[in-house]
């Protein structure tokens, strides 16, 4: 008896540990899928993924987790060092480079759709291709001087099906083997996840076109709170540019300057440009600007900024700067508002991003297209309301983040 009672004993310790055990690893769990995101091109097949599959060998740690490829974001201003980007700098392997390493995907230039299965989808700003230029070195590990940017589009905070496809124009003008690079950026964290695909690019036997190049040097400033210009350097052959806005084509114009008109205050508007012949033949599309269009109102009596000595004038803290790294406790100004960086940070809008706190007292109408970070006030229908965390179209007075301040 004594020692069925040492017995029940012990087993009823265990059973405690391991069901403890148990509940925190489920608690890890929710933790880790709310704060996650991961996710890898599946078709066609991306180097990590064809390691996963068996098909490229030698790979490393990749082969069981080809969705971790996640480095600092902001590509190609920031992001993994050259000679580490097709491993995002923590997968060696993936560095390697030679023209024979890694299997290959025959692929036709022309319309191709690229597929990526994201195991853990997440708030997204922007997707973007690149594909090593005519002249790149096989031997020789990736570097972003290799790279051309053929394709882009924009998410704006938006989280995406766990099957996500983009329709891409592959360039026509190169043939053999080369790269393409996919750039997934998140929306509300520093990071990217870059997933690179080897290719035997074929064409369709006619003679290539030399193509049209794609703008460059493209700028754009606010004039006003809804409105904005954005202008560019001319490319040869053109004889028409296509604006587009968050990945969306606004307009058609023939001179090298573009006002996007009938925009929302303090919002941040992406934009490239994609010049055309007159065959109505396609450049690749510009790299992106973003753009923030002024507060709505700019005079505010008073001192409603408190970390501004001059009340009523401009802030005196540097203007935040996108090539920049900010650590936690730095703080800037932004469209004359002033933020507090909360953690390291690269490249993320202050006003997009829960990278920054909020520091300036103004409060500005609610507007469902527009990112607020903790701490923001807004109002709505005659009512004050603060942002507990980051949150976008959650319509104060619904949303539990919206909280009513008296």
């Amino acid at each position: 008896m004594k020692q069925q009672g040492i017995l029940k004993s012990m087993f009823k310790g265990v059973s405690v540990v391991l069901g403890t055990a148990f509940l925190l690893g489920l608690g890890s769990l929710a933790v880790a899928e709310k704060a996650s995101a991961h996710g890898y091109i599946e078709s066609p097949s991306s180097r990590a993924y064809m390691c996963k599959q068996g098909t490229n060998t030698k790979c490393g740690a990749i082969q069981y987790e080809p969705q971790s490829v996640e480095a600092i974001g902001n590509f190609p201003v920031a992001g993994p060092k050259d000679g580490e980007i097709t491993g995002g700098g923590i997968f060696p392997e993936m560095f390697e480079q030679t023209a024979e390493r890694w299997q290959k995907h025959t692929l036709n230039s022309g319309k191709q759709t690229f597929t990526w299965n994201l195991t853990a989808a997440h708030a997204t700003k922007e997707w973007k291709y690149y594909i090593t230029k005519k002249d790149w070195n096989p031997n020789k590990p990736l570097t972003r001087a290799d790279l051309d940017q053929f394709c882009y589009y924009y998410d704006g905070g938006k989280k995406p099906s766990k099957t996500t496809s983009h329709e891409c124009e592959v360039p026509s003008d190169r043939s053999g083997y080369h790269l393409i690079l996919g750039v997934w950026e998140i929306a509300d964290t520093p990071n990217a996840f870059y997933q690179v695909i080897d290719v035997n690019l074929v064409n369709d036997g006619t003679a290539p076109v030399e193509p049209i190049a794609a703008p460059k040097n493209v700028a754009g400033k606010a004039l006003s709170a809804t409105s904005v210009e954005i202008n560019w350097t001319a490319s040869a052959k053109a004889a028409a540019y296509e604006v587009y806005r968050n990945g969306t084509l606004v307009n058609t114009v023939n001179q090298t300057t573009f006002t996007d008109n009938g925009l929302t205050a303090s919002t941040a508007y992406s934009y490239t440009v994609r010049a055309v012949d007159a065959a109505g033949k396609k450049s690749p599309l510009s790299s992106a600007v973003s753009v923030t269009t002024l507060p709505s109102d700019n005079g505010n009596p008073g001192n409603p900024n408190p970390g501004n000595p001059n009340p009523g004038g401009p802030s005196t803290l540097p203007a935040w700067d996108a090539t920049k790294v900010y650590v936690g406790g730095d703080k800037v100004q932004y469209n004359g508002l002033e933020y507090q960086a909360a953690y390291w940070t690269q490249g993320n809008t202050p006003d997009n991003s829960d990278a920054w706190k909020l520091l300036s007292n103004v409060t500005l109408e609610w507007n469902a297209k527009k990112a607020y970070v903790g701490g923001a006030t807004v109002t709505f229908n005659g009512v004050t309301y603060q942002a507990s965390w980051w949150t976008q179209g959650e319509e104060p007075g619904k949303a539990g983040v919206w909280k009513v301040v008296k």
